[in-house]
């Protein structure tokens, strides 16, 4: 798995996905909300949908590159085994079970 791609991160951790969603959605539907009371005002749905888009490409720029606020809370892995003792466990456990029909 590549961390990295000409040296920048490209990875988030999970509440850093969180966070970048919620952002998303928040910056989405405000400029929406924004966009539809300033297009209404001057009869101008173009408004609506330009303030619309206006609001996602800023949503993208703010949430789509993994910056290093969306990595604050990096996963604790478990340490990892060795192939024998993980091969030979996995036999034990499913050599004593049954298949129901």
């Amino acid at each position: 798995m590549m961390d990295t791609v000409l040296g920048f991160s490209v990875h988030m951790d999970f509440e850093g996905q969180k966070l970048a969603e919620r952002l998303f959605q928040i910056i989405v539907v405000t400029f929406g909300a924004v966009g539809w009371l300033y297009g209404y005002y001057v009869q101008d749905f173009f408004m609506t949908v330009l303030t619309l888009g206006a609001g996602f490409v800023l949503a993208c720029l703010v949430t789509l590159p993994p910056w290093p606020v969306y990595r604050r809370y990096p996963l604790k892995w478990a340490p990892p085994q060795d192939a024998a003792s993980a091969s030979t466990s996995g036999a034990e456990n499913t050599s004593g079970k049954k298949k129901k029909k």
